[in-house]
Formats: C-alpha cells, structure tokens, sequence
C-alpha cells in the first residue's frame, strides 16, 4: 500500500490580508503575499524561512500631509504647514543630502505603505504534518516600512513574530495541501507598531508522496488443510507438517517443537528496495513483504519490530531519519495486509550497525537492509 510520508521540505505561498496599527495613519486594512520554505528539523519541529510583502493605502479620512514637528542639524525646530507642503527636496544646511522632512524621535509616518520582511521561524506540527495539522509558530526577521516620506536607514528594522494555524491533509496525487494562519507581528518601526495578519494559501511537498490505492478489504487465510504425511515439511523449519503449528515459517527462522518462531532472533528480509532515495517501496518489494505477512500471520502470538539500516554514504541525521521512515513504511504494509497493528512496531538504525565494510559496494548493499526482530 503506497504509504503518504511526512514531506521533509516543502514551499508554502499565501494571499495575505493585514490589519495594521492605527499609529501608521494608513487605512488599516492591506493585503500582500508571503512565500514561506520550510524543513523538518528533528520530528514535529520544523523551520521556515518567510518572505512577505503587503500594500497599505493612505487613510482617506486624514488630511494629505499632517502637520509634522521637524527638526534639522543645526538649525532651529520649524514647522511645516500641510497646505504649503512640498513633497520635493528641502532646503537646508543638508545640502546635497536632504530629505522630505526631517524628523524629531517621535516618527509619525504617513501615506501609502509598502511594508516587506524576510524572516526565520520556529515551527511546532502537532501532527508532524501527517494529516490535518494544526501548528503554532515564533520567529524574528528584518522588515523595511517604505512611506510617503524618507526615513532613511530608520525604515529598515527588526520585528518579532508569533502565530497559530492548520495544514489541510494531501489534497491531490501530487500531495498539495491548503495552508491558513494568524500571526501577530510587533515591528520596530518608528514607536514600535503592533500589526496582525491573516493568511491562506497552498502547501507544495517538495518530494510528492503517491497517491493513496484503493482499501482492499482483508480476507483471513483459509485454515489449511490437513494433509496426512509422514515426512512433509513444507516449510523447510524443520517441523513435519502434521505437528507444524505455525506453518509459512520464514526461510532461516529458529523455531521451537511445533514450528513456531522462538523469541530474541533477527531476520534479514530479502528483496526490500525502496525508490531512490524515498521511503516509498518498489513493487517488487511489495510482492516479497507477501510471504512475510502470511508467515506473521500464521504465528498470532509473536511481537516483531523492523529496523531500518542503511549504509554510509550521506549526512548522518538524514540516513537515521530515511532509515526510520523505511521501516515505518514496511509496518504499515503489513499491518494493510492483516497484521495486528498492536504486534508490530518500527524502528531506523541509519548507518549506526552495519554488518559489511562500507569501503565497498557489495559491503554497502548488505548494509542497506531491513531486519525483522522477534521479542
């Protein structure tokens, strides 16, 4: 059964709608667009890097140019009249390196606002992005407030951001999800301005799981029948058929006086490949899990783990974690196909026990292997 692993990056893009300070003297509604990529870290924590841009428009109840309190280097605080206010260059002692105003500490900031920030955050999935998954998130980053008038290097300045949202499940063959969030972001600008914002968009998993097969429903093995013979053993365990309890025994299993596989052994599956470097299993690794499910199956009582290994080659948190989702994703084959979910857990080793030099390929294809334990 084709299995929707957690995606380990992806890129999400939103419409975003944002409610600003009433300290801006803008409208207080905006909207923009925010792009965000984002990589799982270590289980439900991931991190995203957030690039956004939102548009304001000039609060039509207020008079065009306010009247401003300014003050410039080395000449007397003056004011200036909003009706003979010219946006152009002022004159003064600057020189060549005027502004439109110059401003005392308290910053009014006013007109049209183009507002952008590029910035890091934390994120917590309460369901690892598996599913529908609310998340909550906090983080920091640069934000540029360009206005009306020029504040020179004081438009560009740090924020902090903090908010709550949800992931849709996969949505379609390629995986897309649907992404909505609040964030609340208090950003450095002049006093220091409190704005929220409210967006909705796509998710896009950067390694697109397949499409989930249809349930097939499960159909319990007929009971065997009995067959008289007095030296059969179908299953080469060492047991004749007659007093054989567990039949379809693994080839290379210990078992006990009826057959049945004894506790504390590991058995190294064959023919169980995955897709270049996925977690997703090949067909004919499907077809060779077969014969291990009818063998688990046919001993009720036995508790198995699998443990994923592989070898040497890569970065060593990345082969734990694919180690990890390749054998989560054997389990839950298994467990499709019959195999009491209670019986069976998962476990990835990465490169951490292999049983081959990795000096050589034929080393590193034996340490590529899933295992079977039996407790």
């Amino acid at each position: 059964m084709p299995l929707y692993a957690q995606e380990t990056s992806y890129i999400d893009v939103m419409g975003v709608m944002i409610r600003v300070d009433k300290d801006r003297y803008t409208e207080r509604q905006g909207a923009g667009t925010r792009a965000t990529f984002g990589w799982q870290t270590s289980g439900n924590w991931f991190t995203e890097v957030q690039l956004f841009g939102v548009k304001v428009d000039r609060d039509s109840n207020l008079a065009l140019y306010p009247q401003l309190d300014t003050t410039q280097v080395g000449t007397p605080t003056a004011i200036i009249d909003s009706t003979n206010f010219n946006p152009g260059l002022v004159s003064g002692t600057m020189g060549a390196a005027t502004s439109p105003y110059i401003y005392t500490d308290a910053l009014k900031p006013s007109g049209d606002l183009e507002l952008s920030g590029l910035g890091v955050d934390v994120v917590y999935h309460f369901s690892g992005r598996e599913g529908y998954s609310p998340f909550v998130l906090a983080g920091i980053g640069a934000s540029n407030n360009n206005t009306e008038y020029d504040y020179g290097p004081r438009e560009t300045n740090g924020f902090l951001n903090v908010g709550a949202g949800i992931v849709s499940g996969a949505l379609s063959s390629r995986g897309l999800k649907v992404r909505a969030e609040v964030r609340y972001l208090r950003d450095f600008f002049a006093t220091d301005m409190s704005d929220y914002q409210f967006g909705i968009g796509i998710s896009i998993p950067l390694r697109c799981p397949p499409a989930p097969a249809p349930a097939v429903a499960y159909m319990p093995p007929a009971e065997p029948e009995q067959v008289v013979a007095v030296d059969l053993d179908d299953d080469g365990d060492g047991v004749l058929n007659q007093k054989d309890r567990c039949p379809n025994t693994l080839p290379g299993a210990r078992v006990d006086e009826y057959g049945c596989v004894i506790a504390d052994q590991t058995i190294t599956l064959e023919n169980i490949q995955f897709e270049f470097n996925s977690a997703t299993l090949t067909a004919r690794a499907e077809a060779s899990l077969e014969a291990v499910v009818q063998s688990l199956l046919s001993q009720p009582d036995s508790l198995i783990e699998v443990a994923g290994h592989t070898d040497s080659r890569g970065n060593d948190d990345y082969n734990l974690r694919l180690s990890a989702q390749r054998a989560e994703s054997v389990r839950r084959h298994m467990v499709s196909r019959g195999v009491d979910a209670t019986r069976i857990s998962s476990k990835g080793f990465g490169e951490t026990q292999p049983v081959a030099s990795n000096a050589t390929e034929s080393g590193r294809a034996q340490n590529r292997r899933v295992e079977l334990t039996f407790r």
